[in-house]
């Protein structure tokens, strides 16, 4: 490989989310954002920004939405208009806005169990209700590594879409925390239950460039010959780029009244002006990293393929999600006999090592889960594993 994926960086004591929210020695694979420096391009570009050592407002340069354009265009065969791009300083502040020009308060937004929980305290503060449509759980497909996966059921949702208070389906497209890519079948049957109903799609694809080998990202937008009226997508570079500090997304809003409606409510919001380092990065990362994005998922698909083999051999009781995207592994751990809060304190506390609870994520009423964030040089994920197997009784 060109970049070193294995390379140790030094996060403890930088005022860090994922190391110092944890107690010394406490190997951290929760929160969603990856051990690995930034594209070398990104850094030099940044350093060359800093350099500049003027840092006030900044106007969004032109450059920032040709190169999105252009990058979905060469890598999801999907052609956008600049122009449709509303600023945000992330997807939660951008969903945010979406709710507050098109919904009022009680009505309901439909959202997939399990589910990002960064959702839920954006969708209430609008004073949205959240109807949960459970996705289903079914066993992985021949071939495919992993115990099991999801589909949606879209009995359900047509259920849940038909009521008259709801107003805005949201979809994680691929699903976090399922690991899903989900298919353009599916996003079409699941568009026309919210087209028969008069309910926008929002479509967050923020994962979309963390695709696993033999995975493909579909845009909901090419899914179905959609209405622009009838959907947005939230898209960023900080995920796969690992630029979340940095802040920028765009809300795509293909309908002028749409857009100027999400505009205008990103505004009333205070979240639609973003840092002048979080273009830069961007932009850059869209024009000159792809090869470095191809590097990283087939590290993080090795990661994968490790932590499957580790299971199997020394866990065989714990079953994982097949992972088509993202670098979160979804893990059932029913067979513990405890409660995914109560599991995820005692590992932190007794086997030093911090996972994100699926009681967090809304996961299925009657089991335990964990998820597992794999961004970690692959010695990192390895000791964290062998801490909790030895953990165990």
């Amino acid at each position: 490989m060109k970049y070193d994926f294995d390379e140790p960086v030094r996060r403890r004591g930088t005022n860090c989310v994922k190391w110092d929210v944890c107690a010394e020695g406490v190997l951290p694979l929760w929160v969603a954002d990856m051990d690995f420096r930034a594209a070398p391009a990104i850094v030099e570009a940044l350093r060359r920004r800093a350099e500049e050592g003027v840092y006030g407002y900044a106007l969004p340069p032109a450059a920032w939405h040709e190169s999105l354009a252009k990058w979905l265009a060469a890598r999801h065969g999907w052609n956008i208009l600049p122009e449709w791009a509303v600023d945000s300083t992330g997807v939660l502040p951008a969903l945010g806005a979406v709710l507050r020009a098109c919904c009022e308060p009680g009505d309901k937004v439909v959202l997939q169990a399990p589910a990002y929980n960064g959702f839920f305290p954006v969708i209430a503060s609008q004073g949205c209700e959240i109807s949960w449509s459970p996705l289903r759980r079914v066993p992985a497909r021949s071939g495919m590594k992993g115990d099991f996966t999801y589909e949606m059921d879209f009995e359900d949702l047509e259920r849940k879409v038909a009521d008259p208070r709801a107003k805005v389906f949201l979809i994680s497209n691929p699903h976090n925390p399922a690991g899903r890519a989900w298919t353009a079948e599916e996003l079409r049957k699941a568009g026309e239950i919210c087209r028969r109903n008069g309910v926008l799609v929002a479509s967050d694809e923020i994962h979309a460039d963390l695709q696993m080998p033999g995975s493909k990202h579909v845009p909901f937008a090419l899914a179905g010959d959609w209405k622009p009226g009838e959907f947005v997508t939230f898209w960023s570079a900080t995920k796969a780029f690992n630029l979340a500090g940095l802040h920028a997304a765009v809300a795509l809003c293909p309908d002028h009244g749409l857009r100027e409606r999400v505009r205008a409510a990103q505004e009333v919001g205070g979240s639609g002006h973003l840092n002048a380092f979080g273009f830069v990065a961007s932009a850059t990362a869209w024009d000159c990293c792809a090869d470095w994005l191809d590097e990283l998922r087939a590290y993080l698909f090795g990661n994968y393929e490790a932590m499957i083999a580790f299971l199997h051999e020394r866990m065989p009781a714990v079953k994982c999600t097949t992972l088509e995207a993202t670098y979160l592994a979804w893990l059932d751990v029913s067979a513990f006999g405890l409660p995914s809060g109560e599991l995820a304190r005692r590992l932190e506390d007794e086997a030093r090592v911090k996972f994100s609870p699926g009681s967090i994520y809304a996961e299925p009423k009657g089991g335990a889960f964990m998820r597992v964030n794999l961004a970690s040089p692959r010695a990192m994920l390895m000791e964290a594993l062998e801490r909790v197997a030895s953990w165990l009784p």
